[in-house]
């Protein structure tokens, strides 16, 4: 009878011993995915706290001497860029966006871009910089502005949209649009081919939708007007997706004279539709 009592006591004593043990270890092997999951909704907070800041800056330049209200011209930077000064580091695409923001932002001719936090102070360093080189004479006054504009919402990408313009004396100044595309995996710039695939087919289908829009007939060849495309035609790396498909622009003197200015044509969505690369 001792000898059972003592077995059963045995039994339960390494019974307890067992379950410590397993409460022990327990959270030791639970401890790893709650730091995976850890990192995941860091880099998700990141992603829904990084601030979008907007705002605008500007500095006046004007001749000496003020006749008309042209001999004052305001330099204009309005710009939309990611806070920086947050927890955390950006995410890869928000980070790539502000890259090439503060790489666009003016500076000296011989200086090389800007390396500091893309923020309000900057911009206006950018601003004076552009004032401080600013030669003045009889006959014009130069002038900078500079427009940001970012578009976040879509899922796979964001599109950063920037206008410049500028006067550095001589007969006109020079302005352009540009379009870019981030992809928010990789964080990297995306081009025409990532969105369509660019075949043959399709480029008939757009040389056809640009001559109809310029007003060229199909036989005329480009020599014959006033527009040049290097011998073949081609789709600029330069799009905006809109509602109706997608517009492309050819900036000033791209292929066409200074009087021709930006020109655009658009291909809709039913005739992208078969070369989609990409969800837009």
């Amino acid at each position: 009878m001792q000898y059972k009592v003592i077995f059963i006591l045995f039994v339960l004593l390494v019974g307890c011993q067992n379950n410590e043990a397993i409460k022990k270890d327990k959270p030791q092997k639970q401890a790893l995915q709650p730091k995976e999951d850890n990192e995941k909704q860091t880099e998700q907070n990141q992603t829904k706290t990084a601030a979008l800041i907007k705002g605008a800056d500007s500095v006046l330049l004007s001749k000496k001497k003020v006749v008309e209200k042209w001999d004052k011209q305001w330099s204009v930077v309005s710009y939309e860029f990611y806070d920086e000064s947050g927890p955390g580091k950006l995410v890869k695409w928000q980070q790539a966006i502000n890259d090439f923001i503060r790489k666009s932002l003016y500076h000296p001719m011989d200086s090389k871009p800007y390396t500091g936090p893309l923020n309000k102070v900057l911009i206006k360093r950018s601003l004076q910089a552009f004032k401080k080189d600013a030669f003045p004479d009889d006959f014009t006054v130069w002038y900078l502005i500079d427009t940001f504009k970012i578009d976040d919402h879509y899922t796979t990408f964001a599109a950063l949209k920037h206008y410049n313009a500028s006067s550095t004396g001589g007969a006109h100044g020079m302005y352009g649009m540009g379009y870019h595309y981030f992809d928010k995996t990789a964080g990297k710039e995306l081009n025409l081919k990532d969105f369509l695939r660019v075949d043959d087919n399709l480029l008939k289908l757009a040389e056809s939708a640009f001559r109809k829009t310029v007003g060229i007939k199909a036989k005329t060849p480009f020599e014959d007007t006033d527009f040049s495309f290097g011998g073949k035609f081609y789709l600029p790396d330069n799009f905006e997706l809109t509602a109706q498909g997608i517009r492309f622009t050819y900036n000033p003197y791209e292929i066409s004279n200074w009087a021709e200015g930006m020109i655009e044509f658009t291909l809709t969505k039913g005739q992208i539709k078969p070369y989609l690369k990409r969800e837009i």
